[in-house]
């Protein structure tokens, strides 16, 4: 019989689902453990039934009745409580207790088959029997308990061989009767590399993540427990010392300190803190951790920041700096202190040398002087950047230079940082090791962009780590989120380009997929014409912002295989939450990109039901403008070379759910609008920032607001006569309120755009136009448009287009602002193309406040 492309992927999700239920199930009956014990929360009890629910539905679609029978078991167990008014008492207690020891025969029995052949049932041990082992399994409340492994079951786990005296026959010498236990208890066992100390909820989740990843953790009761583990051998490379364990600290110092100077152990103490209070962060850093963060930041922040903690570089090569000086005094200084730290160096001291140098020598970084005879270091960056395979290569510049202007030049030039001299050692290092480490990471996701790469991995693979990450949450919401993308028109272009160019697209087009996801991010073909990815720290909200991004950018990309064709992709997206297994995810994701095609839009995203979890974001959104509970956010927007301006900043939308959760307006403005809330959005950000620069104005504080706004629902926002009393009330000075819209929402309506927009400006407001480039420029009609402000698009830092679109702008006498500046690179670049105004982490990040201090820091 032939097997179908559906048969084979129904057959690698059930794999997957079976490989990771009886984890799931273990941590689902340790929290329902906990809160039996501890008492019961209602929020808990709800998710708990939810999730036993979902795994009994899952198993049922999979053929495992007896996996089924007790999770739908447990899950009716917690229903009355969940649909009445109260919790469990003593004897519901009971019930749930038995219920949850009725699963450990079945789970047993999925861990078995799931470790055997591809979709073949369970194999049993033939009946050889060995005095003191049962050759029968027992029946314990009416499940089988097997009390005899399957022979050379160790196979079935992947293992070739174990060891003899474990795998004798019944006449070896060795005496069957021997107590299993001793045995295992002979084994060596792996060291810990992450010990916890003062564990709670938070930091629980975080050491079950860990451990779904290989790490191996412990739990320690108490920081006598801590010391005795870094007396250890080998002590773990990790410790993490909760909030309830921070008064513990300074016990624990003389003891890592002894670990790591006299023994010379590699231990890293994170120390995480109840809330994110500076003192308590310089406190503990001051009793010995390395990194102090807040549990606030939430478990994908926590997890980002602990596993670069745990990466081993014992065998990473040393790091290759090449200096580039002409004194040799100052070149030998950076030489010695680089070379104490564990560096191989070269120096070059004629800079025209310095280009066979880097062939010879092929370094991870230069250190390069500004101001050298014969060549400069910008001419020679300039030069290194031509060839293709020092592109990449950081490039420090390390001068006693002090105009600000040749250091832009610097970077402009192709530079990726600039030290003053002098330096302190410790700098110096910080700042190259630093450098040479991310490069180093970029290479190696760089070297993962093609098809057969470790970002691009067998469709299988990719279903197994959705289901390990399901199982690490079970119980609570789950992270991360998939992406389902369909190249459009695929029967013509397979037509047009043949079966093997068409194969080639969507190997280009999964590699260039691949080069915009972050570390741990994969994809895998996914029938002929689409391709899937996961990502499990990116949630609901940045996939949908991620599927938009590349949806727009891949139009303007040309791939080789497709002939020169402008390339179109629908993407459906979906939240980890809106099913319990990879099956189900699967479906949301297909039933999203179908959405999407039938409505004829880019993208379409189906996140987690909130039924079980509280109100979805677009009931939130209701009940926050019905509470006047929403609020803004700011970012400076700060002046170029000291061009004299009043403070200005970009207010930004916000909303905080019930779960402490911020959704940004990237999440809220697309719920709002299906929803047929924004409308009303507008004119609450409308009037909270009149309200905003009314404050200041009355505190004679001067301040000029930007605000964005979506063209589409303009007439619905302006008919609001309470608004435009507001405004007549607030007798602001002219333009300090900016509206903001992007030139895409206009549609190509410039007549119509141009009349509102003269409207805005004859009522004292300010208008911006965001996300302009050289196309923008190109549209009819566009120069008959009055603006004040134009906010460049991101991708003119690096396509080289900017300086005329900031010439066009300042032609027509608007102000230019240089959107998303996050590195000294970028922020260089726009400089150089003219623009007036910088904006982005590189200046300030997003805040509470308006405290951004213009006099003392200008960009």
């Amino acid at each position: 019989m032939r097997v179908t492309e559906q048969q084979i992927r129904s057959e690698e999700l059930k794999t997957a689902f079976l490989r990771h239920l009886p984890q799931r199930v273990k941590i689902l009956a340790r929290r329902a453990e906990r809160q039996r014990r501890d008492g019961w929360d209602v929020n808990a009890l709800l998710l708990l039934e939810t999730e036993f629910a979902r795994l009994a539905d899952a198993a049922g679609r999979y053929g495992l009745p007896e996996q089924a029978a007790p999770l739908q078991a447990l899950a009716d167990s917690l229903q009355p409580f969940v649909q009445g008014t109260t919790l469990p008492d003593a004897a519901a207690n009971e019930a749930i207790l038995e219920a949850l020891e009725a699963l450990h025969a079945p789970m047993g029995q999925v861990a078995m088959q799931a470790f055997g052949a591809f979709g073949d049932s369970l194999v049993r041990a033939p009946s050889t029997e060995s005095p003191g082992i049962a050759s029968e399994p027992t029946v314990t409340d009416g499940y089988a308990r097997e009390t005899s492994p399957p022979q050379e079951y160790w196979r079935a786990l992947g293992i070739d061989e174990i060891a003899p005296e474990l795998s004798r026959a019944s006449g070896s010498e060795a005496k069957p009767s021997e107590q299993p236990a001793e045995a295992a208890l002979s084994q060596p066992q792996p060291s810990p590399e992450v010990a916890f100390l003062g564990t709670d909820e938070v930091l629980h989740d975080l050491a079950m993540h860990l451990e779904q990843t290989g790490h191996v953790v412990v739990e320690l009761a108490n920081v006598e427990a801590m010391i005795a583990t870094l007396q250890a051998g080998q002590p773990p490379r990790l410790l993490v010392v909760g909030p309830r364990a921070l008064t513990a600290l300074p016990l624990l110092a003389p003891a890592l300190r002894h670990s790591r100077v006299e023994v010379g152990h590699r231990v890293t103490l994170l120390a995480v803190l109840e809330q994110d209070d500076l003192g308590a962060r310089l406190e503990a850093l001051r009793a010995g951790a390395d990194h102090a963060l807040p549990r606030t930041l939430g478990l994908p922040t926590l997890l980002a920041q602990s596993e670069p903690l745990l990466r081993d570089d014992a065998g990473e090569a040393p790091y290759r700096v090449l200096i580039v000086e002409d004194d040799p005094a100052q070149a030998a200084f950076a030489e010695v202190v680089l070379r104490k730290a564990g560096m191989q160096t070269r120096t070059v001291v004629e800079p025209l040398a310095t280009l066979d140098e880097l062939e010879r020598f092929q370094p991870d970084l230069i250190l390069m002087d500004i101001n050298m005879p014969g060549a400069d270091g910008l001419e020679l960056t300039t030069l290194i950047r031509e060839r293709d395979a020092f592109v990449s290569t950081p490039i420090v510049f390390l001068s006693g230079d002090p105009d600000s202007e040749r250091q832009y030049a610097a970077l402009d030039a192709g530079g990726d940082d600039f030290i003053a001299k002098p330096v302190r050692p410790k700098h110096l290092i910080a700042a190259i090791s630093n450098r040479v480490r991310r490069a180093r990471a970029s290479a190696q996701r760089g070297s993962r962009g093609g098809w057969s790469g470790e970002a691009l991995v067998e469709r299988n693979v990719l279903f197994d780590r959705i289901a390990r990450q399901l199982a690490a949450r079970a119980g609570t919401v789950p992270l991360g989120s998939l992406l389902l993308a369909e190249i459009s028109d695929a029967p013509r272009l397979r037509e047009h380009l043949g079966l093997g160019g068409f194969d080639r697209l969507q190997q280009q087009v999964a590699a260039w997929i691949a080069a915009q996801a972050l570390p741990r991010e994969i994809l895998a073909p996914f029938g002929p014409s689409a391709i899937l990815m996961f990502a499990p720290h990116r949630g609901e909200t940045a996939m949908l912002a991620f599927a938009e991004d590349i949806a727009a950018r891949i139009r303007l990309e040309r791939f080789e295989a497709a002939h020169a064709l402008t390339l179109t992709i629908t993407v459906g997206v979906c939240s980890m939450g809106v099913g319990a297994d990879p099956m189900a995810l699967l479906g949301a994701c297909e039933r999203a990109l179908d959405a999407a095609r039938r409505r004829g839009a880019s993208v379409g995203g189906q996140v987690a039901s909130r039924d079980s979890i509280g109100d979805s974001l677009s009931s939130l959104l209701r009940k926050a403008l019905a509470d006047d509970s929403l609020h803004l956010a700011f970012q400076p927007l700060v002046p170029i070379a000291g061009l004299a301006m009043a403070p200005r900043y970009q207010a930004l939308l916000r909303l905080r759910d019930p779960r402490g959760t911020e959704h940004a307006a990237g999440a809220l403005l697309p719920e709002a609008e299906a929803a047929g809330l924004l409308p009303h959005v507008d004119t609450w950000v409308l009037k909270r920032a009149l309200a905003v620069l009314d404050a200041r104005r009355k505190l004679g504080k001067a301040l000029t607001l930007f605000v964005s706004q979506s063209f589409g629902v303009f007439k619905e926002v302006w008919q609001d006569g309470e608004l435009m009393h507001a405004l007549s009330d607030a007798a602001l000075p002219p333009g300090s309120l900016v509206l903001e819209y992007r030139w895409e929402a206009l549609r190509a309506e410039y007549a119509e755009a141009a009349r509102r927009f003269e409207a805005l400006r004859q009522h004292g407001l300010g208008v911006l136009l965001a996300g302009v480039t050289a196309l923008t420029l190109s549209q009819p009609d566009f120069a008959a448009l009055p603006l004040d402000y134009v906010r460049l698009a991101p991708e003119l830092a690096r396509d080289g287009q900017a300086r005329a679109v900031v010439g066009v702008a300042h032609a027509r006498g608007a102000i230019v602002i240089a959107p998303r500046v996050q590195d000294a690179s970028t922020a260089a670049a726009f400089y150089a193309a003219g623009a007036d105004l910088l904006q982005g982490n590189f200046v300030q990040e997003v805040g509470a406040q308006l405290d951004y201090d213009f006099a003392s820091h200008p960009a």
